[in-house]
């Protein structure tokens, strides 16, 4: 068995050494699971825009154990847990830290009958006091895991928290954009807008979160053009964990489309016809056909399907709730 120390050292350099945070748990478990005793290892992450506590590798576990690992019986409920919140400064404990903890819910309805008979978590929080995950590992051997992988556990904690820190890409996302682009993220499950860090924040408001909702949740990525409360914007959307990033810069609306055209064309490229197009507008057919005829022309399109294909291509679309 290697020196906690030394064990921890292969646990922070496997993790350095990954380029994404699903590499870095895939690194971590492989190391663990070499361990004598460790029959499972899960790295559970906080998503940064739906809050929500995921599984992002694990080996040995069955399904219920994961979702009780990253669920509110554990989170909230569970005894030990609950001392590592409490008193971060061990920021790993076992079983056997943990007075009658094999007498808990946990143990008596989740773990052993799953087979597990000991285990440990470490709560993975930076040096700057961010949670950002947990790392699970479970023994079917009785008194398992061994104290100097809970110490290793302990050792590594702040450099793997780093290291699968679910925000990380947000600066990334951030330095990917044009110069003097706005942004904002849209978590997919509701909830208001976050900020992408060194961007103007995209003006938003209720109409703007719902469209991007469905029109992401229908469509997926894309271009569009949303008016604003200061004027039209071409926007994006582009799908990121747990939600959408929406960025947008002021903009003329594009060959010399009216806002009504513009409307008329997002339409057509939803395959409406004229009845349709008539319907939904308010207008007579007699008007929806002059508007499509002034769309086509403008557009440079022979047909209506090539002006739908020329609004889904160049984001010629009106983004609306």
């Amino acid at each position: 068995m290697p020196d906690p120390l030394d064990l921890a050292l292969g646990l922070v350099t496997a993790a350095s050494s990954a380029s994404t945070a699903r590499a870095t748990a895939d690194e971590v478990i492989a190391e663990l699971r070499d361990q004598p005793a460790v029959a499972a290892v899960a790295v559970h992450v906080r998503e940064p825009l739906s809050g929500r506590h995921v599984a992002l590798a694990s080996d040995g576990y069955p399904g219920p154990v994961l979702d009780h690992l990253g669920g509110p019986g554990f989170l909230v409920d569970d005894v030990g847990y609950r001392l590592l919140v409490t008193d971060p400064t061990r920021r790993a404990r076992c079983w056997r830290d943990v007075e009658s903890y094999t007498s808990t819910p946990s143990v008596r309805e989740v773990f052993g009958p799953a087979g597990f008979c000991g285990g440990a978590t470490a709560r993975l929080v930076t040096r700057d006091g961010r949670w950002t995950g947990d790392l699970h590992v479970s023994s079917r051997t009785e008194g398992g895991p061994a104290p100097d992988v809970v110490a290793a556990l302990h050792h590594a904690a702040p450099a793997l928290a780093a290291a699968v820190d679910g925000t990380r890409w947000l600066g990334v996302l951030s330095t990917a954009l044009a110069p003097g682009e706005a942004a904002c993220l849209v978590p997919r499950e509701g909830g208001p807008p976050h900020p992408l860090p060194g961007r103007v924040p995209l003006p938003v408001d209720p109409g703007l979160l719902a469209a991007v909702r469905a029109r992401h949740r229908d469509e997926g990525d894309g271009a569009w053009f949303w008016r604003g409360p200061s004027g039209w914007y071409r926007v994006r959307l582009l799908a990121v964990a747990g939600g959408t990033l929406v960025t947008g810069r002021p903009a003329d609306l594009p060959g010399g489309l009216s806002p009504r055209e513009l409307e008329v064309l997002t339409l057509l490229a939803e395959g409406a016809s004229n009845h349709a197009l008539a319907r939904l507008l308010g207008i007579s057919e007699r008007t929806a056909a002059h508007h499509v005829e002034h769309v086509l022309a403008k557009c440079g399109a022979p047909s209506r399907a090539a002006a739908a294909a020329r609004a889904v291509r160049d984001g010629w679309r009106l983004l609306s709730g």
